[in-house]
């Protein structure tokens, strides 16, 4: 057992916990409720178990998060910048605001994250889980995507990968298509009832490219 004090990010003379654990991982898992703000700059949190922990405004910097368990877990405008979250339970975690840049998210498990106007500049998502994710105003610019699953359905990941392609990828029909998604936040059954085959050919375009999501679920609805 060691003594472990954490202190806030704003006030470091301000202590949020002071006793003796057997690590900051243990610390943590034993005082979810107490994070608000928590200075975990680095802090080692491989595997641990902080579902539905109260990290709003934490900075985790740089933290070691790989694998550990965040379901539900509150990180509003937490600063992630630079955190390990490889293979990461994040499912229904609420990062709306959160500073993401640069993270490893390679593998985590976003499962119906709130991502909403989260900094995800840099971040790698290479094998990250999206299903249900809200990205809604989340900066991607610079963000590895390639391998990311389960994104057929976020119009904030299909407006970032047209923005990364070239103005020669598309015709102007497919353009034009393109832009009535993108303003019109188009349902599937709209573009094939608009569209039809016409569609098809762009969101090929898109598999070629390395995502190929919006292809296969087309196609499917075409049939």
């Amino acid at each position: 057992m060691k003594e472990i004090k954490i202190v806030s990010r704003w006030d470091e003379n301000k202590i949020l916990i002071c006793g003796k654990y057997e690590s900051i991982k243990d610390c943590l898992e034993k005082n979810r409720a107490n994070l608000t703000g928590a200075y975990l700059r680095g802090a080692d949190l491989r595997g641990a178990d902080l579902t539905g922990a109260d990290l709003e405004g934490a900075d985790l910097r740089g933290a070691y998060l790989t694998g550990a368990y965040l379901r539900g877990a509150d990180l509003t405008g937490a600063n992630l910048t630079g955190a390990y979250l490889t293979g990461a339970y994040l499912t229904g975690a609420y990062l709306t605001g959160a500073d993401l840049e640069g993270a490893d998210l390679r593998g985590a498990y976003l499962i119906g994250a709130y991502l909403r106007g989260a900094d995800l500049r840099g971040a790698d998502l290479e094998g990250a889980d999206l299903t249900g994710a809200d990205l809604r105003v989340a900066d991607l610019r610079v963000a590895y995507l390639t391998g990311a699953k389960e994104y057929v359905n976020s119009h904030a990941f299909f407006k970032e990968i047209i923005r990364r392609q070239s103005i020669k990828t598309f015709t102007s029909k497919e353009w034009m298509i393109i832009g009535q998604i993108i303003v019109h936040f188009l349902c599937w059954d709209t573009i094939k009832n608009k569209y039809s085959k016409s569609a098809l050919t762009m969101f090929n375009k898109l598999k070629k490219a390395g995502f190929g999501e919006w292809a296969e679920k087309y196609k499917e609805l075409l049939k």
